[in-house]
């Protein structure tokens, strides 16, 4: 059977694989099951079924081109290491990053500098980035998330099913919604240099990631919510792949 437009790349699909963004965490919630393809017998670990998890990749990708202009639309991540992807991101997609602690009353309070309500969200983990979901349901508005097998999906419109805890992983995640959109608004196909096009995505160091925050002008506020402590990240296992 010939393949459709929109079915996942071969090259995709490497780069999920040696990234580890099929790979879950050993517990799982009654909603997630339906994302599950199998358990490895050594570790416990769920494994993502990659047709599902780019299935709904592609059904946030409309949702983003739905909205007619990007601006309107946030993207956050308390975590460092998606910090850089979503700068890269927002650069790519003229969506708005914010990155690091989220103001409460970001989205309402009119008295903070710079307050707008978005049409639409995208967080890289609905438990560090949970400040930004509850806010985002204050005032309806709708939220996309990189969900792991043990994320609460409250507040969730669109789940996409990710390995959120790796900072290769959420630099693929931001890459291949990226392309999506892309491709969904005509601007390009999905034949690229995917090894190459990943290293802008990828966290390298503090340094970089306060020079790309400071072209982005992304402001800095005071009494700032403080997330959670983050999960540890998932190591990358992979051995002769790309990084």
């Amino acid at each position: 059977m010939a393949k459709t437009p929109l079915t996942i790349p071969d090259e995709y699909v490497k780069a999920i694989i040696v990234c580890n963004a099929h790979l879950a965490s050993k517990a799982t919630t009654t909603h997630f099951k339906k994302y599950i393809y199998d358990r490895r017998k050594d570790s416990n670990i769920f494994v993502i079924n990659i047709d599902k998890m780019w299935e709904k990749i592609i059904l946030a990708a409309r949702a983003f081109v739905s909205i007619k202009n990007p601006d309107d639309i946030v993207i956050s991540s308390n975590k460092t290491f998606g910090r850089r992807a979503v700068l890269k991101f927002c650069e790519e997609t003229g969506a708005r990053p914010a990155t690091g602690r989220f103001t409460p009353g970001g989205f309402t309070n009119q008295i903070i500098k710079g307050v707008k309500e978005p049409l639409l969200i995208i967080v890289s983990d609905p438990f560090t980035d949970k400040q930004t979901v509850q806010e985002a349901s204050y005032v309806n508005t709708p939220c996309i998330a990189f969900v792991n097998s043990d994320n609460s999906f409250k507040n969730i419109d669109i789940a996409i099913p990710i390995n959120n805890r790796s900072p290769s992983s959420i630099a693929l995640g931001f890459y291949l919604l990226a392309r999506a959109i892309k491709y969904l608004k005509g601007e390009e196909s999905f034949d690229r240099d995917v090894k190459s096009d990943l290293e802008y995505y990828f966290f390298r160091d503090l340094v970089e990631l306060e020079a790309m925050e400071k072209k982005e002008e992304i402001p800095s506020e005071e009494n700032l919510y403080v997330p959670a402590q983050e999960p540890e990240p998932v190591a990358n296992s992979s051995k002769g792949g790309w990084f």
